[in-house]
Formats: C-alpha cells, structure tokens, sequence
C-alpha cells in the first residue's frame, strides 16, 4: 500500500514528473502480500536503501504501468498482471538523483531530510494550525515511543513552519534529530531559499542548505500538510 502522504496527489504528480522515461521489463503477476512498496524494494536489491529511494521506484513502477493515482496503486489485486521497469531503470534512477556529485551534508541537513521522510511515512504525523488562522503558523507533531526510557507522547513535535499569505512556504523550525542542541526553542530555522541558520545568542550562523529538488518536495509536504491542518485553540 501507498504511504500515508505520499497520497497526496501533488505529491505524486511532483515526483512523477521528475522520474527518468525507462523500458518495460519482465511482468510481474501479483500474489497475495504484495504491493507497489514491497516490489520497489525488492526490485532496488539495495540493503541500504532510504525510504525516499524506495518511495521514488515505487512511483517508477507506477509510472510505467499508468497508475497516476493513489486509488489505482492501491487498487491492484491478487492476479493481476504489471510490467516491472527493465533492470537499467534502477542505474538510470540513481543517476536521475545524482547528477552532481555531493558534498558531506551537515547535521542539519540531515536532520531536515530525516524530518521530511517521517512526515512521509509515518502514519501517526498531523498537523494543527495555530490561532488565529491569519498567522499561518503550523505546528507538525508525531506519536513517539523512546525505545531506551519507554517515554510515549501521542503529540510529539516534529517541526514548525509558516506559510505567507499567497501560500507559500515562508520558515520552518526543526530540531537536530540526533542531539538537543537548543533546549529552550527549535535548535534550526530554515527560509524559503533553503539556508539553514542556527541562533547563538541572537546571531545566526550559518549550518546548511537544502538543493532545490529536496526543498521543493519538502515545500509541496508542508503545504499539502496546512490544507488538511485544524486549527488548535
């Protein structure tokens, strides 16, 4: 099955958009268990794979067999036959996503991408605006378990971001998802352009910078989060 924001239709059409034209290879005959996920993964035969890589040749899949919406990828049953992408579509995938060779990322940057696929594929993230709605601010929160303590919140934060009065994306506040650095307030600050800043004691430092294609996707999340956000009183 589809991953809880990635049925976002904007979502999908972004990313589509964005994926390399590949072959039709082998047909696959759909067995009881299987989704587009499942395939994707098994497909990339890659240990290592990220959520977001998986997430991408599950949309390729898709693609290739005219699936554009989330009711169509989900709606495959036992039997029914689609074309797997040829064997090159994964080499083709990797060069698609890097073009240009890539510097070491910051802890920021790091932790900016982590945030982005948890909000992806964690089916417990929502999000609230704040009153009153004029200043579309918008919390995002998560539930979470802390495996060593056994601490459980059903309303962890996960980030806060504010959108300007057209829609788009103005700020975003994150925390490092490795270490508190900030105990007071979110540990980074992020503007529309991508430059990450960090306060230390009222003067911004520079930490990082989102590439344009991860901050657009992180951009239609968020925005696509607001639409659906209720506002907390």
């Amino acid at each position: 099955m589809v991953e809880k924001v990635s049925g976002e239709q904007a979502y999908i059409n972004y990313v589509m958009s964005r994926l390399p034209e590949v072959n039709r290879g082998e047909v696959h005959t759909m067995q009881r268990g299987d989704n587009l996920w499942n395939l994707a993964k098994k497909a990339l035969n890659k240990k290592d794979a990220t959520n977001q890589e998986i997430s991408n040749y599950m949309l390729l899949i898709a693609k290739l067999n005219n699936l554009e919406t989330v009711e169509e990828m989900n709606g495959l049953k036992i039997s029914d036959k689609i074309y797997m992408p040829e064997v090159s579509a994964v080499k083709a995938l990797d060069s698609a996503q890097n073009q240009t060779p890539q510097k070491p990322r910051t802890t920021a940057e790091i932790s900016i991408q982590k945030l982005k696929d948890t909000i992806l594929n964690d089916r417990t993230v929502f999000t609230e605006q704040t009153y009153p709605g004029f200043l579309n601010l918008y919390h995002v929160y998560h539930e979470y378990r802390d495996p060593e303590t056994g601490y459980h919140s059903y309303k962890s934060p996960l980030m806060s971001f504010s959108l300007n009065y057209d829609g788009s994306l103005k700020e975003v506040s994150f925390d490092d998802t490795e270490k508190e650095l900030n105990p007071i307030r979110y540990d980074y600050d992020m503007d529309a352009k991508g430059n990450i800043v960090i306060d230390n004691m009222g003067h911004k430092i520079s930490v990082g910078k989102m590439n344009k294609e991860e901050l657009e996707e992180l951009k239609t999340i968020l925005q696509n989060q607001a639409k659906g956000a209720k506002i907390s009183y």
